[in-house]
């Protein structure tokens, strides 16, 4: 908890670098660190616009969490995961190398039959996808980021905003597969940042080992410029991505369904983590894998811990994550659960016993002698 505090002190102190300089001004004399803008200073009377509003309130958690990335120290032979909603992961080695993994800066979205394999599952004309989870990174306030990956290429994991921004920013490599790649080439990705891959490809970014395997995502296949009858072709579709480092791996596989072939997987590789997505499906649709199924897919892979993500990301497909957890408590003692929340950071191996992160609440900052109403500033006047 102590190490944890220290993280987000060093990463608020410079929230301002970023922010409005008339609201930077105002706000000085009140900031403690915090982060946040001062309550005093977002009641003041002063010009309002809808772009002011947008720069002032937006991303939620500003670039804080950015820079708690980079001032991160992880420790030898681990390796640091934040999950930032969604599908949406920061990963970083101990020696410094940063990814980004599926991360998605888009808003809420409309899908149509003529492009999208959830409609074209179900027969909906279009779909509504209402996002629920906050904005908790700045895909412009990156000072370092080694490569972003995309497991496919819905908009919600091959990203356009997280593309334009670090593509600008940055000097990161852009990783997926074929049909990802097709997408950073249309949105003027040079192609000596564009590493495309398949099941079975494996190359190195400075400390870091990325295994490509297989991944059974059946609605990216049925995305786009798909044909009615046409076999599905995974492989330039979807891909999982195992990132070893330190002697340690976690394999992040997307939006896949179940599969058995994940077996296979789990024996050509020493995997200790794997993050899936998860979700309610209603009658009609197989979008995110159930709990049960995601269970099903961390024995195959020989996992020691498995964590769901995705499950508070969209309102349709919103699920209770503790459901999971119920069912591997009780029909696998060898699989660990951890429930993670945007924002949350997980070091491995250190917090390879944590069963659900937690906010922190700030206790270490409080002055009990301070206190209006308990504490001796009364007496000493």
């Amino acid at each position: 908890m102590k190490k944890e505090v220290r993280f987000w002190t060093l990463l608020y102190k410079s929230f301002f670098r970023c922010r409005g300089k008339s609201m930077v001004d105002k706000m000085k004399s009140e900031y403690w660190g915090d982060g946040m803008d001062a309550g005093t200073a977002i009641s003041d009377a002063r010009k309002m616009t809808r772009e002011i509003w947008l720069q002032e309130c937006f991303p939620e958690w500003h670039h804080m969490l950015n820079q708690q990335i980079e001032n991160m120290q992880v420790p030898k032979r681990s390796f640091a995961l934040w999950m930032l909603g969604g599908p949406s992961w920061a990963f970083k080695s101990s020696g410094g190398v940063t990814f980004l993994i599926d991360n998605y800066s888009g808003s809420s979205s409309t899908s149509k039959y003529s492009s999208d394999g959830a409609c074209r599952m179900t027969g909906a004309s279009y779909l509504s996808w209402l996002r629920i989870n906050p904005h908790v990174i700045d895909p412009w306030k990156f000072n370092r980021l080694d490569a972003v990956f995309a497991t496919h290429p819905h908009s919600d994991h091959a990203d356009f905003y997280t593309v334009s921004a670090t593509l600008q920013t940055t000097d990161c490599k852009f990783v997926g597969p074929k049909n990802v790649c097709a997408l950073f080439r249309k949105w003027n990705v040079p192609e000596d940042r564009i590493i495309e891959v398949k099941p079975g490809d494996t190359f190195k970014i400075k400390d870091v080992s990325i295994y490509v395997e297989k991944n059974y995502d059946y609605m990216a296949c049925m995305t786009g410029d798909y044909k009615i009858s046409e076999p599905f072709d995974f492989d330039a579709n979807a891909v999982s991505f195992i990132l070893e480092s330190g002697g340690h791996s976690v394999i992040f596989v997307g939006d896949t369904l179940y599969n058995d072939g994940f077996t296979a997987v789990g024996h050509r590789h020493k995997i200790d983590i794997v993050i899936a997505a998860m979700g309610h499906n209603a009658p009609g649709i197989s979008d995110k894998m159930n709990p049960w199924d995601v269970m099903r897919v961390a024995q195959n892979l020989r996992a020691k811990i498995v964590i769901p993500d995705h499950y508070e990301n969209w309102s349709s497909s919103a699920i209770d994550p503790h459901e999971l957890q119920k069912i591997v408590d009780a029909n696998d003692k060898n699989l660990k659960t951890c429930i993670m929340k945007s924002g949350g950071i997980y070091v491995y191996p250190r917090d390879k016993d944590m069963r659900e992160y937690i906010y922190p609440d700030w206790r270490e900052r409080y002055d009990w002698e301070k206190s209006i109403m308990y504490g001796t500033i009364n007496k000493t006047k």
